[in-house]
């Protein structure tokens, strides 16, 4: 069928060059290979040796042949496509290259085109395809257009990448458009702005900065670490976050500080190459601002509150405690959190918690303000009276939003209060007893003198001397007048002398000492209440009867004894503590720190003070 000379252009082309040599080629136009003339042979040996995909579509009908490299093109029309006129091929793009391969034929100049889309028909649909190709003219032994040198690749998928990516651009540069924070795309090691947003272009104050690298766009952030962080980002592949930090941008109206919550992230290609930085930044200056307002106004508050003598608390609106100021913690000495919920009413007195939480339980309910009175355990491990007293504050719809409440330590007035009763009671007693005293002294007077005159010169000596032991005895604010000090027998001697009707009656034994002045009114008001008591039921009582009042101190306790002898009266123990009996021990045990004993015995009363020398005694360590 073929002449092995003439026909060697067929060797070789793979299983195109095989399908070649065994084609009937004598059934078509072309006739048989060793007939077909050396400008066909010498493109088809190009074409089978060629890597590239190439075809050759010869003579007038344009019959097709090519090589392995192209036999994917035709995809299910391969193999029946080889020697079949080119518009049998490709009815379905004929239309696009039948008119592009009479132009070549008409001309004799080649023609390529690029991303040519063409409707191919493949397994029975209509696809869009791509493709590069070219049509190169062959020109016969008679210089005229034989034939067309075809060669072409298919770039479907890179147009419909690219198509897909220019659309992920778009909708990214949509995005990039509507982001509220500012966002930019930074290109190679220079740092070359290639995408930016208007929020971008808001928070650095100017426009036309894409294509143009950082430090030429914003060279005064240069200076700034910005482009060094960018460089960093960009070596390392790892992404930098920045918090609140400040930058200074020159804006319109001149160099600005503004604070800036930003992110430099690495961006990569599809071969992972790093391609540039993603910059995505917030202005949060209004926000650092506001911040540091509020903080300004909570320290504010919490300066006021916290100068404020009163404990100050508040709680939720189911009365959960959340809130205690600095003067709560210095009162009571918990640590902090600890009396938060219900916990504070652990503070109160056991006595008074019960009540103070159904107080607080009916405020909660009714919204009706909170005020009471309790005992609040403080940081010594006593308790003290406080006031408590709370407000709710309602919110727009009428519901309560918060209580805020006080706490006022009122013990001090509690105790003064009790202290002023206390003198009062003290003064009727006195004043009850002063009388006793005077009409005790006018019946003296009375028996031991003979005449009105002589009566009430003796009446009014003894009147003096009454006058004067009051004078150690004062109470409440006038205490403040007594003497800073005094001997304690003057001390004695004038406390027992109003009361007794001859001077013999009294006998004072004991070393001179001199008591100071926080104790002497103290002790004035006890040897005061024993002479009164001795003179309404004692030994001033009767003329025949006598006290003898005896001290000794061993450098630890100052003792002092007080003896009644009553030899024509019959003593007894009370029955009853009298104000002036529990007057008398509260004193000594209280103020003095001291201790009393008493005795009742048929001849009389025995008394013995004991007390600590150092409180007593002026110039005692």
């Amino acid at each position: 069928m073929r002449d092995d000379i003439s026909t060697t252009f067929l060797d070789g082309g793979g299983q195109l060059g095989e399908l070649i040599r065994n084609h009937d080629w004598e059934s078509t136009p072309l006739g048989s290979p060793d007939t077909w003339p050396q400008s066909l042979r010498s493109a088809l040996s190009i074409c089978l040796q060629s890597s590239y995909p190439t075809a050759i579509y010869w003579g007038p009908e344009l019959r097709l042949l090519y090589n392995d490299a192209w036999s994917p093109i035709p995809a299910e029309r391969h193999p029946d496509a080889l020697g079949r006129p080119g518009a049998e091929v490709w009815p379905d793009i004929w239309d696009v290259v039948g008119p592009q391969f009479r132009q070549v034929i008409e001309t004799g100049e080649g023609f390529s085109t690029y991303d040519q889309m063409l409707p191919m028909v493949r397994n029975g649909v209509v696809q869009e395809t791509y493709w590069n190709y070219s049509f190169t003219a062959i020109r016969g032994e008679d210089g005229e257009v034989a034939g067309i040198f075809n060669q072409g690749n298919e770039t479907t998928e890179q147009v419909l990448a690219r198509r897909q990516a220019e659309e992920d651009v778009e909708r990214f540069g949509y995005l990039f458009e509507q982001a509220p924070g500012a966002v930019a795309i930074l290109r190679g090691p220079k740092h070359v702005f290639e995408i930016v947003n208007p929020a971008y272009e808001v928070l650095i104050g100017r426009r036309d900065i894409v294509g143009k690298p950082v430090a030429e766009a914003l060279p005064e952030v240069v200076s700034q670490g910005f482009v060094d962080l960018l460089d960093q980002v960009y070596r390392s592949g790892e992404p930098y976050r920045g918090h609140a930090m400040p930058v200074v941008l020159d804006r319109e109206q001149g160099p600005e500080e503004r604070n800036v919550d930003f992110v430099f992230q690495p961006v990569t290609d599809t071969a992972g190459k790093r391609y540039g930085v993603f910059v995505q930044a917030t202005d949060v200056t209004d926000t650092i601002r506001a911040e540091g307002a509020l903080r300004d106004s909570e320290e504010r508050y919490h300066a006021i509150v916290n100068s404020i003598d009163q404990m100050i608390w508040s709680t939720r609106p189911d009365g959960y405690h959340d809130y205690y100021n600095d003067r709560w913690y210095e009162f009571t000495g918990v640590p902090h959190g600890t009396t938060d919920g219900e916990e504070w009413n652990g503070m109160f007195h056991p006595d008074d918690q019960e009540r103070a939480w159904a107080v607080w339980r009916h405020s909660l309910e009714t919204g009706e303000p909170y005020h009471i009175e309790y005992r609040l355990r403080h940081r010594s491990g006593q308790y003290r009276w406080v006031i408590g007293r709370a407000q709710c504050v309602r919110g727009p719809d009428g519901k309560i939003a918060r209580w805020y409440g006080t706490c006022t330590d009122i013990h001090d007035l509690k105790v003064a209060e009790d202290a002023r009763q206390l003198v009062l009671r003290e003064l009727n007693h006195r004043v009850k007893n002063l009388f006793s005293i005077v009409a005790g002294m006018v019946s003296i007077t009375a028996r031991s003198t003979t005449t009105a005159a002589e009566m009430g010169d003796v009446l009014r000596g003894r009147l003096h001397a009454l006058s004067t032991a009051h004078d150690l005895i004062r109470v409440g604010s006038s205490l403040r007048d007594a003497p800073s000090a005094a001997p304690l027998a003057a001390l004695v001697s004038q406390i027992v002398k109003p009361h007794v009707a001859d001077e013999d009656q009294v006998a004072l034994d004991g070393p001179e000492m001199t008591v100071g002045e926080d104790a002497s009114t103290g002790l004035a008001l006890i040897l005061h209440e024993l002479a009164t008591n001795a003179a309404k039921y004692g030994a001033f009582r009767d003329p025949e009867g006598t006290l003898a009042v005896r001290w000794h101190s061993d450098g630890e306790t100052l003792t002092v004894a007080w003896e009644e002898t009553c030899p024509g009266l019959e003593i007894r123990a009370p029955e009853t503590v009298g104000f002036g009996s529990r007057l008398v021990a509260s004193t000594v045990e209280g103020q003095l720190g001291g201790s009393i004993d008493q005795r009742w015995e048929e001849s009389g009363v025995k008394i013995a003070l004991r007390l600590p020398a150092g409180r007593i005694v002026a110039g005692s360590a």
